[in-house]
């Protein structure tokens, strides 16, 4: 079959660019994916397809393929890698919507295949901004951020005002705000500058309000610990809190 006849070459897509116009010598299944195969151009690997794609050109060992040919394959190609794009990255770690959007468009992909992409990882619930929110404010909570600088931090990500809100009113109702998380913000600076608040009070003291501001805390809060690390400090060497 001489498949120089598919269409004109479209838009850029992630994927390795066409070869010179040649003819399929082999076909084999992609290692470790069956789901795959290897196209190879007069005796050399030219790229990867899904099955689906190959079957629906009915490519075979012997067809012909122009550069244009080859780029179609590939255009058509790209939701399945996009596909597969997404699900390495989610792989290592959970995102926003809108982080996998910026990642697959820097990847190459056009609009429209990011778009589907998103629609099917949503789909799936692969994507979830809610739930990523969520996770996100648990994380950073733990690590000292004050809540408006995570707040601020998942609108950069691209999530929703009413998702963060929604997220931070589920912290309060699990008691994970409040006095707790002073105490837990508490037990984090403590780890952190407890030593050197003892042997260097003043230099510690700016390191650890230069800390927390760059968490999102404001002075007042960053006062009060001050204020609560310093007696501690104070006690334990014997002396009479500031």
């Amino acid at each position: 079959m001489d498949t120089r006849g598919m269409g004109a070459r479209p838009a850029r897509s992630a994927a390795p660019g066409p070869r010179a116009d040649g003819v399929v010598t082999a076909l084999p299944v992609k290692r470790g994916r069956t789901d795959r195969v290897a196209v190879f151009i007069d005796g050399s690997r030219a790229f990867d397809l899904a099955n689906v794609v190959a079957e629906q050109a009915d490519l075979r060992v012997g067809s012909r393929l122009s550069a244009d040919a080859q780029q179609r394959l590939l255009e058509l190609d790209a939701p399945n890698r996009a596909r597969d794009r997404a699900l390495r990255l989610l792989a290592l770690r959970d995102r926003s919507c809108r982080e996998m959007s910026e990642r697959l468009r820097s990847a190459g992909y056009d609009a429209t295949v990011v778009s589907d992409t998103i629609a099917w990882l949503r789909d799936l619930d692969y994507l979830n901004d809610s739930r990523f929110a969520a996770a996100f404010l648990s994380a950073k909570a733990k690590s000292g951020w004050a809540r408006r600088r995570i707040a601020a931090e998942l609108a950069l990500k691209g999530v929703e005002r009413r998702l963060i809100d929604e997220a931070l009113e589920d912290e309060k109702e699990t008691g994970e705000g409040g006095a707790e998380a002073m105490e837990a913000l508490l037990s984090l600076v403590r780890r952190r500058f407890g030593k050197d608040l003892q042997n260097d009070p003043d230099a510690a003291e700016r390191r650890l309000a230069g800390f927390l501001g760059r968490r999102g805390y404001d002075w007042d809060t960053i006062r009060s610990v001050l204020c609560t690390l310093s007696a501690e400090a104070a006690a334990e060497n014997g002396l009479t809190p500031p």
